[in-house]
């Protein structure tokens, strides 16, 4: 399933493996997706299902542990100028807030309390959150949320697994 999702030019280090998906935007859809990780071990905990130790263990996972998956889905699904349209939209005041919006949605949707309160947007970042929430990124990242499909879920819960393998041993 993953070689229909990813390009064979991105699998055999074609010439599209030229872009890059910087740590920043990578961190974005990363952050969220390890914290979801961690809010659920934290209920697996509080139902008996995780032990203290495999819980810390959890919470120590490093913040990256999801990059390289999100950089390869990011480069597998915008092409060039998608790409560079997300990154300079993330790299500003308004996509840094949709970033932490985001972040902190996982909280929400965990049943958890809000660390902080959710950013305000100012009228001319929702203007610039339009602009690029109707470009072919934005449709593809906001619209479409393809980073949530059935191929991009099951490669991201391929890298749970994984993540998952140092504090949880499969037996």
């Amino acid at each position: 399933m993953a070689t229909l999702f990813f390009p064979a030019a991105l699998l055999l280090g074609g010439a599209a493996q030229a872009q890059t998906v910087n740590a920043a935007t990578a961190a974005v859809f990363s952050k969220p997706a390890l914290l979801g990780v961690q809010l659920s071990m934290k209920a697996g905990a509080k139902q008996g299902k995780v032990t203290a130790e495999q819980l810390a263990c959890v919470q120590a996972l490093d913040p990256a542990s999801f990059d390289e998956v999100y950089k390869q889905l990011l480069l597998a699904n915008l092409d060039s100028k998608e790409l560079a349209r997300t990154q300079s939209f993330l790299a500003k005041s308004v996509g840094r807030k949709f970033a932490k919006h985001g972040y902190l949605g996982v909280f929400a949707a965990a049943g958890e309390p809000l660390p902080e309160a959710l950013p305000r947007f100012t009228e001319d970042e929702m203007v610039d959150f339009e602009q690029f929430r109707t470009s072919t990124a934005g449709e593809k990242l906001v619209t479409n949320r393809i980073l949530e499909a059935p191929a991009a879920r099951t490669i991201l819960n391929e890298r749970i697994e994984k993540v998952l393998e140092v504090c949880i041993p499969q037996q």
